[in-house]
C-alpha cells in the first residue's frame, strides 16, 4: 500500500546536480557510437555477443530500477514538480543508459555489413556462383541475372549468431514487461514477489555487465582492428564508470555489492579503450607510410615518361668523338667513284 509519508525525503542538492551531470554524460557518452555506425554505414567490428550482454543487461537494468523504484513514481502525485524531478533522475539516468544501448543494437542491425551475411556459395563444376553470374565468358548477359538468382544463399555464422541475438532480445524484453505488469496488477508493486523479481532481475544485470565487454575484447584482439568502435564512447565511458562507482561507494549504507559490478565494467572498458588506442594508432601509421609509398611511385613514373623528343636531341647533341667515330666520305670511297662514274 502507497503510503504518502514516505514522499516527505528530498533529495540533496550535490546528490541531484551529480546525477543530473552523469545524466546528461550518459547520453552525450553514446553518441559517437551511433554517429560512428551512421557515417560508415556499417556495423562490422562489434561482437553480436556485446551487443547481446549489454542490451539484455540494459532491459533488466531498467525493469529493477522501475519496479524498485515504484514509490517514487506514485510520490510525483503528491510532490512538486520540482523535487518529483530529482526524486526521478536516478530512474531517468538508467532509463538513458538503457534506451541508448537499445539504439546501439537497433544501428547494429540495421547497419550489419552486407558482406558479411553469406557466404559465397558453389556451383556443380566447383566454381564460385559470383565468379559465373558475373564475368561468364561465352555466355550472354541475359542468362547471367538467372544464374544468381537461382544460387542458393547460405547465410554466414555471423549472421545466425546476429539474427540469434535479435530473438533474444526481443523474447527478454517482452518477457520482462509481461511479467512485471502482471505482478504489480495483481500482487501489487511492494508485494515480496514483485520484489523478489526486481532482484533477481538485478543480479541477473549485475551478471551480464561484468561479463559484457569480455567477448568485444576478443573480437578486437582477434580482428586487429578498431571497425566501427567508437573511442571517444570509451573516452568518456570509462572514467565515468569509475565515477559513478565512486558516487555509489560513498552513500550511506551502501557495501561492495552495489558498485562493484560498475567498477569491474568500467575496468574491462578500460583494457578495450587500450587495445582501441593501439590498434588506431597502428592504422594511422600504416596509411601514413601507405601514402608517402604511393607519393614516391608516382614521382618515379613522372621522371620515367620523358617526351620522345628527347632522345632526337640526344642524337644532335652527340660528343665530338662519337661524330669523329662515323666514317667520312673521301674521293677515294667505292660511293664517290660510282657517284662521279
Amino acid at each position: 500500500m502507497f503510503d504518502p509519508a514516505v514522499c516527505r525525503e528530498v533529495p540533496s542538492s550535490q546528490n541531484t546536480i551529480l546525477t543530473a551531470l552523469l545524466c546528461i554524460g550518459t547520453f552525450l557518452s553514446y553518441l559517437p557510437q551511433h554517429l560512428k555506425i551512421l557515417s560508415r554505414r556499417s556495423s562490422d567490428g562489434i561482437s553480436p555477443y556485446f551487443i547481446l550482454l549489454g542490451t539484455v543487461g540494459a532491459g533488466s537494468n531498467i525493469t529493477n530500477i522501475i519496479l524498485l523504484q515504484f514509490v517514487a513514481l506514485q510520490c510525483c502525485t503528491v510532490q512538486t514538480v520540482g523535487v518529483c524531478i530529482a526524486s526521478l533522475l536516478g530512474v531517468a539516468q538508467v532509463c538513458i543508459q538503457g534506451s541508448m544501448f537499445y539504439i546501439t543494437f537497433i544501428l547494429y542491425m540495421t547497419f550489419f555489413p552486407e558482406q558479411n551475411k553469406y557466404k559465397n556459395t558453389r556451383s556443380n563444376d566447383g566454381t564460385q556462383s559470383n565468379t559465373i553470374a558475373g564475368a561468364g565468358v561465352g555466355a550472354d548477359n541475359e542468362s547471367q541475372p538467372l544464374l544468381s538468382s537461382n544460387t542458393p544463399k547460405q547465410p554466414t555464422l555471423e549472421w545466425k549468431t546476429a539474427l540469434w541475438v535479435t530473438t533474444a532480445v526481443v523474447t527478454h524484453a517482452t518477457i520482462c514487461i509481461f511479467m512485471s505488469t502482471l505482478l504489480v496488477v495483481v500482487v501489487g508493486p511492494y508485494a515480496a514477489p514483485t520484489r523478489t523479481w526486481a532482484s533477481l532481475l538485478g543480479l541477473f544485470s549485475l551478471f551480464l555487465t561484468c561479463m559484457q565487454f569480455l567477448p568485444q575484447i576478443s573480437k578486437t584482439w582477434r580482428a586487429g582492428a578498431v571497425g566501427a568502435l567508437s573511442i571517444p564512447m570509451m573516452l568518456m565511458q570509462t572514467p565515468g564508470g569509475f565515477l559513478f562507482a565512486y558516487s555509489i561507494a560513498i552513500r550511506p549504507g551502501v557495501n561492495w555489492s552495489s558498485w562493484i559490478s560498475t567498477f569491474v565494467a568500467a575496468t574491462l572498458q578500460g583494457v578495450l579503450l587500450v587495445i582501441c588506442l593501439v590498434f588506431d594508432a597502428r592504422e594511422k601509421r600504416a596509411r601514413v607510410i601507405s601514402s608517402f609509398a604511393q607519393q614516391s611511385d608516382n614521382a618515379v613514373i613522372s621522371d620515367d615518361s620523358t617526351p620522345n623528343h628527347h632522345a632526337s636531341v640526344a642524337v644532335l647533341q652527340q660528343s665530338p668523338t662519337e661524330a669523329a667515330s662515323e666514317p667520312e666520305l673521301t674521293p677515294a670511297s667505292p660511293l664517290l667513284r660510282n657517284q662521279q662514274a
